[in-house]
């Protein structure tokens, strides 16, 4: 008898074809999908059924680039990121003990299995590269709560910026301590369960003083990444900066993705495509209003290009449907072309797309053989009703809310969007705790007293103020 029968939606496969089956079914056994095609053709028995009747069943979504930590200080600020950035380096190395980190990771990925995302990236801290590696108990608190909710997790780990060594609680760190931290991180915790790591490094933003250093860090997050198979991420490519990178510093190859990448020069594409290097676009951050992520040139030099949602601050949440929206929207802007990247396409972004640049072949898409990430979206609700083009709808129309049951590796996590084997009260309420925690102890409760903004157009002082 199969494990789980999922039957009686219409499937959107993103198979190598792209069907799209209505009144489908999706059988799965030992973690795995075994077979996928109208329902009349396959068997009507399993140990677990989910009737998927007025539901669409797709691949569990992907978040290529989120931030570990950053569910405790989102809004911190009211908009000013200047304010936000310093809260991030000062929390990230002065007011933030394992039990932060613990109760962050466990919110974050409650709120991404909520939304449908079963595989997602978690930088471990920060800001402008703040990363909390001085020793590898932060790390591992994140890894535990995360396996807790039972998603798959991808934690960047690297070096902060040079000078060393950098202040975490009081006490100087070295670059070789936070090695250390990083290299006992991996040997404990990739590969174990769902639970995968990658190395990162800063982008060179033209530091010359340290440039010899940052040189030997770059190749060092390189060793540390081939001798575990796991993958290189940069965050905060802008104009220029990619060129270096694989120019000056040779970071470039398949096995590496870089998130934001706005203003990019000619040289910038052609490094990526060149390296078969991956860029992740962020459509609803910071960086995409301040510079442009020339996602239409990219694809059209046969760059592979993923989503992601930078979240979860300082003003968004980590719903994948609402990222795919504002990708399509804001290339369409761009170029004042509302034909470009239609719905499919940005759907393959956070599913097939996005497991290639994470080198996971093996989920993306719902076809025998691979991993049995899956997700169900109900078409009943009035903003989503009548049930046609389901594509269209679950792209354009869909929030994560509308997702009702998500299985990874076959395993059912969330039923009807209840998650049986969490108390979500107890997770907010832990949450809660460690923020009260970390305001104290960081000294920064001003920044959440809230400033909304009333009657101006402008975040700052109020007119006549």
């Amino acid at each position: 008898m199969t494990d789980l029968l999922i039957s009686g939606g219409t499937i959107i496969t993103m198979d190598a074809t792209r069907r799209v089956i209505p009144d489908g079914a999706v059988l799965v056994a030992g973690g795995r999908i075994q077979a996928v095609g109208p329902r009349a053709e396959l068997p009507s028995q399993a140990a677990h059924v989910i009737d998927a009747t007025g539901k669409v069943v797709m691949p569990g979504l992907i978040d290529s680039h989120g931030h570990a930590g950053h569910g405790l200080i989102k809004t911190m600020g009211s908009g000013d990121s200047m304010a936000w950035f310093n809260a991030c380096g000062r929390v990230y190395t002065h007011a933030s003990p394992p039990g932060f980190w613990r109760a962050e990771a466990k919110l974050a990925a409650l709120e991404r299995l909520k939304f449908g995302i079963t595989t997602g990236v978690s930088v471990l801290g920060g800001g402008d590269c703040i990363m909390r590696v001085d020793a590898p108990e932060y790390g591992a608190a994140h890894c535990e709560a995360v396996a807790q909710v039972g998603i798959r997790d991808i934690m960047a780990v690297g070096h902060t910026r040079p000078p060393f060594p950098k202040a975490y609680d009081g006490a100087g760190v070295s670059a070789a301590r936070q090695y250390e931290a990083m290299a006992g991180l991996f040997r404990d915790w990739h590969g174990r369960g769902r639970q995968l790591l990658c190395t990162m490094m800063p982008v060179f933003r033209g530091d010359e003083t340290h440039r010899a250093e940052i040189a030997e860090q770059g190749a060092a997050m390189l060793r540390l990444a081939a001798e575990h198979a796991a993958l290189f991420h940069q965050d905060g490519h802008r104009g220029g900066s990619i060129a270096v990178a694989h120019h000056e510093f040779a970071l470039l190859s398949p096995r590496a993705f870089l998130s934001h990448c706005t203003d990019l020069t000619e040289a910038d594409i052609a490094a990526c495509a060149a390296t078969g290097a991956h860029v992740v676009h962020n459509p609803s951050a910071i960086a995409a209003v301040r510079g442009f992520c020339p996602v239409v040139r990219l694809l059209e030099a046969g760059v592979n290009v993923v989503l992601g949602s930078d979240a979860t601050a300082p003003d968004r949440s980590s719903d994948m449907f609402r990222h795919m929206f504002m990708a399509r929207r804001y290339a369409q802007r761009a170029a004042a072309d509302d034909n470009l990247l239609p719905p499919g396409r940005v759907l393959e972004m956070c599913t097939v797309d996005a497991a290639r640049a994470l080198n996971m072949p093996d989920i993306g898409a719902l076809e025998a053989g691979k991993r049995a990430d899956i997700i169900t979206v109900d078409m009943t609700a009035p903003h989503m009703a009548p049930a046609n083009m389901p594509v269209w709808r679950v792209v354009c129309f869909a929030s994560g809310s509308d997702v009702r049951d998500v299985v990874v590796d076959g395993q059912v996590l969330m039923r009807e969007r209840q998650v049986a084997h969490l108390d979500e009260a107890a997770v907010s309420a832990q949450a809660e705790r460690a923020t009260e925690a970390m305001l104290a102890s960081s000294g920064l409760g001003a920044l959440v007293v809230e400033d909304a903004g009333w009657g101006r157009i402008r975040r700052g002082p109020a007119l006549g103020a």
